[in-house]
């Protein structure tokens, strides 16, 4: 039990460490997501980017296998009144705990910390007038009716888009320095059925640092989601980020799918907080959305329907809790925010 306690200090050390080096966003920047997880990353190419699985899933189910394990010994020896074994397991769980919280944040968790894009993009997000709000929104939502028919969904594949996709992102030049290009890949969750019980569209594991990309999610969705979810194996922390990074990336994209899917998100982002805060103005812009667009988004609110029950409300606030304990407070509001980025990137470049 001695080397127990001698790991959860050195570990309680650790995170110690890590709390004060989260309040330096400029040091994370620079030494961290731009010097250290780039290099890091090798390490997990290495191990990870060849197995065609996801082994973070296999992590992820050992874990809580693991856990479940080590929990039963500890009620057993609590029964039976063995406090030494019982305190002895009890510092095993503790310590695997937080071993795992210093991985996390060690292998990738930092880039939650890292500076905002909207200040090394110079993008003045508290400075956006309803005028302008409106202004862009009526914009995407024409691009997202012009583009929607030129499509044929019918033929459309998902491999060929992570392979676009991940070539795109690796030989990007928009975002020269604050992506790192290490590893770039996309691959399938052991089960997107399960996952789709989760309502989850894609993930990153930051210990293994694979992306998944749920293969059952509508295609409309799926160009957005990929880029999305690769934008966090880069070294992007927040939600909207990586919204906007999708943004940046699909716009003026070649391929239709790819166009579509980024105005088709953006429109719908755009279109949420006139939800709340004027019904009318949210019902008039709706309106002028066309059959194909609406059927899309029906679509989408059907097969999304099919999986959702009390365990997905579940999952959502432990997500929401998640997102909170690591430097977005909005919690899952944090994704719409890529609106404010949006209007922000067009005011400045497009001159609107």
């Amino acid at each position: 039990m001695r080397k127990q306690v001698v790991i959860l200090f050195i570990l309680l050390l650790l995170v110690w460490g890590l709390s004060i080096i989260k309040s330096y966003s400029f040091i994370i920047e620079n030494y961290y997501s731009r010097a250290f997880y780039p290099f890091l990353s090798h390490f997990f190419k290495f191990l990870f980017q060849w197995v065609p699985f996801s082994v973070g899933d296999v992590f992820y189910l050992v874990t809580i296998v693991f856990y479940l394990i080590l929990g039963a010994l500890l009620f057993i020896n609590l029964l039976k009144k063995n406090g030494r074994k019982a305190a002895s397991i009890l510092l095993k769980l503790v310590n695997l705990g937080l071993g795992l919280y210093v991985l996390f944040y060690i292998s990738w968790g930092l880039n939650y910390y890292r500076q905002p894009l909207s200040v090394q993009m110079e993008l003045q997000v508290d400075n956006i007038s309803k005028s302008d709000y409106i202004l862009v929104l009526d914009k995407y939502i024409e691009q997202t009716n012009s583009l929607r028919e030129k499509l044929d969904l019918d033929t459309l594949l998902r491999e060929r888009a992570d392979l676009d996709l991940s070539i795109d992102m690796l030989n990007d030049k928009v975002l020269k320095g604050i992506l790192s290009k290490t590893q770039v890949k996309v691959k399938s969750p052991l089960s997107s059925e399960i996952v789709s019980f989760f309502t989850v569209t894609g993930y990153f594991n930051p210990f293994t640092q694979e992306v998944q990309v749920n293969k059952k999610i509508p295609l409309v969705a799926y160009p957005f989601t990929v880029v999305h979810e690769l934008g966090h194996q880069m070294g992007i922390g927040f939600e909207d980020e990586c919204n906007f990074i999708a943004f940046l990336k699909l716009r003026d994209h070649s391929n239709t799918w790819y166009r579509y899917a980024v105005n088709y998100e953006i429109m719908q982002y755009l279109l949420r907080p006139l939800y709340s805060e004027d019904r009318e103005k949210y019902n008039s812009f709706l309106a002028k959305l066309s059959p194909k667009v609406i059927e899309d988004m029906q679509y989408e609110r059907d097969f999304w329907k099919s999986y959702t029950s009390w365990f997905n409300t579940l999952t959502n606030l432990f997500y929401t809790r998640y997102l909170t304990h690591n430097n977005q407070p909005e919690g899952m509001t944090r994704y719409s925010m890529v609106s404010k980025l949006v209007v922000a990137w067009e005011l400045k470049n497009r001159g609107l």
